[in-house]
Parts: C-alpha cells; structure tokens; sequence
C-alpha cells in the first residue's frame, strides 16, 4: 500500500485544506488509514486552482462535499499509479485536459501580445455581448452534444446520491414525466434520490432527479407534477445550458459550440451545476410554459400554486434547497394565479395514485 501527502477539504475543516496522507487498498481511498467507505463510481474528478491545472477528487457524504488533491508532483504520481479502475481512466484523462489546457494558456499569452493595443476594447466588447454569445452557442449546439454533456453532468451532480429508478415513488414521477414531455425531443430519464432534503432538479439532455424529501413534502401528486412541469422547461427551453455557458464565460460558450464536450471547461462547468440561478425572466418563462405543459397533459393547474406557497411560506433563515432556485414569492404566487386565470379551465381528472403509498415509498 502506497501512501501519499494530500490536502484534505471537508466540512469543519480550513477553506486552505488540511495536510493528510491518502492511500488505495482493497479498491478504496483511505485517507489518514481511516476508509471514506464511498465506491470508486462514487467519487468524481475535476480541476481547479488558479490555472484549472491542480487535480482534486471529490464525493460527498451526509454532511457535505469532500474532496483531496495531491500536494505535490510526487504525490500526484502516486495518486495515479494506484488508482484502482475506474477511477484511473478518468484521473489521466483529466491529466490530459490540465495538460491541453496548458498549452491553450500559452498560446493565448502569445496572442496577447500581439494585440497589446488592444485587450481594454477587446475585453469591453466581449463583457458587453458576453450574454448573447454565450445564449447563442448553447442555443446551436446539437441534441446529441447537449447529450453528452448532460451525461458528464449528471454524473457530476449526482456522485455520492444513492438513486432509484424502480418503485412505487420513482414509477410515479416517471409517469407524470412523461405525460409532461409528451412529443419531446428529449429522451427524458427520471431518477428518485433518497435524500430528505426538499429539492428536484434537472440537467441538459433530459436529466431530472427527485429527492425523496420533495414527494414526502408534497400533499398530492398534482403538486409534484406543477414542479416537475416547470423543472423540464429548463431542459426544453436550454435555460441551464444557457446559464452554464455564461456563468463561466466564452471558453466554455465556444467547446459547447465546437462540441469538444471532453474538454476541462465543461468539466469545470458540469461540477459547478448546482451553483446556478435562473433570473426572475427565466423562472416566469418556465412556469408559464409549466402551466402550459400540464393543460396539455391534462392535469390540474394548482398543484403547482399550492406547493411554491408551501415553500414560500417555509421561508427563514434556512429556506428548502428547492428556493434557492425557485423562489416562492407573494408576487410570484400572485402571476401563477394571473396565468391560470388567462387560460380558463381546462378538462382535467385527478391524477390515479394513492399518494400514501407513494410517501410511504420514499420513506
């Protein structure tokens, strides 16, 4: 068993890290000779530091985010020499985007000088259209790069979540998914998270996870439906993708356009998924279009009323997960009820579950 040195960031501990020593037996990390008790398939690799050249592996656990990264060149030759599979494939790979990475810096340095006369003017124009580039390279690229990416994504946003894609819980928002997305050009997968924090989301390509948390804090299957309506609008109209790409600027707008989807950039981007906020534009848009998605499935509109002011009435100092990007204001109540009463009636019958039964399955 090989040790090596490694900064160690956890919950509780100094934002700097704190220096330990890392090892791989038996096919899993010990860190101080104590196992993290995660799989390998559980624990991500990413790139981070000043030049997005410094290696990290993260998983995360019931108290927060976890990570380690080598604290030197030797210890990052160790780290991937015993490196059980399958967690080797995807530390030289990331060796070979901090490399790639590297000489995309020089080159670019090179460039600049060159254009020494130019960078405030060049820089001012790119701030100024930085939104509609970045709008415009997620709107173009393909469904099958968007794919990709959500693949990556996903994968990123959902290490260490034990899902479920069987059951009477996960059958159900599998079911009221696709009356939702009926037509889509997306081939939707829906996922069950056994966490109790109240909290759904959704990921390029046709992502969406549930926690066991928002079913059990929900009173009718049609309130879940009113979130889940107004999560997939986010895929269907590229909202995340959008708001990824400009988040973290023109270099990752321009590999979502080339669909160089292995590069660091969207590596980068797909780790800080759960960092994102949609505008106050985004969010109207998406229930609006909600509403619309649930009049077309032939499902009851108030469901989705009645849980955002449920959450809103949960606000304080520490609002659900689900608010940080779906805030339930009194305004916001006030438009959803504006937008029902614009579309009239429609013909609905209450949706065919024994809502119990399926809380009692997300216990």
């Amino acid at each position: 068993m090989t040790e090596f040195d490694i900064l160690y960031f956890a919950p509780g501990l100094p934002s700097h890290g704190e220096k330990a020593r890392a090892a791989f037996a038996e096919g899993t990390l010990l860190i101080n000779g104590n196992r993290i008790g995660i799989p390998m398939s559980g624990i991500g690799v990413t790139l981070g530091g000043f030049n997005h050249d410094q290696l990290f592996l993260f998983w995360h656990q019931e108290e927060g985010r976890h990570a380690i990264s080598p604290a030197d060149a030797n210890a990052l030759a160790q780290l991937v020499a015993t490196a059980p599979a399958p967690l080797a494939g995807l530390l030289q790979g990331a060796r070979k985007d901090a490399s790639r990475k590297q000489r995309r810096s020089r080159f670019g340095l090179g460039l600049l000088g060159l254009f020494l006369l130019l960078p405030l003017l060049l820089v001012g124009v790119l701030v100024w259209q930085s939104h509609a580039i970045a709008g415009w390279a997620a709107g173009h690229i393909s469904i099958e790069n968007e794919r990709k990416l959500g693949e990556l994504a996903f994968k990123q946003a959902t290490a260490g979540l034990k899902l479920r894609e069987g059951g009477v819980d996960a059958a159900a928002i599998q079911e009221i998914g696709a009356r939702l997305t009926k037509g889509s050009k997306y081939a939707y997968k829906w996922y069950v998270a056994e966490d109790p924090a109240i909290n759904a989301f959704a990921v390029p390509g046709g992502y969406v996870v549930v926690n066991t948390g928002l079913i059990q804090a929900a009173d009718s299957a049609e309130e879940v439906a009113g979130v889940l309506a107004h999560e997939v609008q986010h895929i269907e109209l590229r909202h995340t993708l959008k708001n990824m790409a400009h988040s973290l600027g023109l270099r990752v707008a321009l590999s979502l356009f080339l669909g160089d989807v292995g590069s660091s950039a969207l590596g980068d981007m797909a780790a800080r998924l759960s960092e994102l906020r949609f505008s106050r534009e985004l969010e109207s848009e998406s229930d609006r279009l909600g509403l619309l998605a649930l009049k077309r499935a032939g499902i009851a509109p108030l469901g989705m009323v009645s849980f955002f002011d449920k959450l809103g009435r949960q606000e304080g100092a520490a609002p659900p997960a689900l608010l940080s990007t779906h805030p339930a204001s009194r305004e916001r109540m006030q438009t959803l009820q504006a937008m029902i009463a614009e579309q009239g009636e429609w013909p609905a019958q209450p949706l065919p579950y024994d809502w119990n039964a399926v809380k009692t399955a997300a216990q």
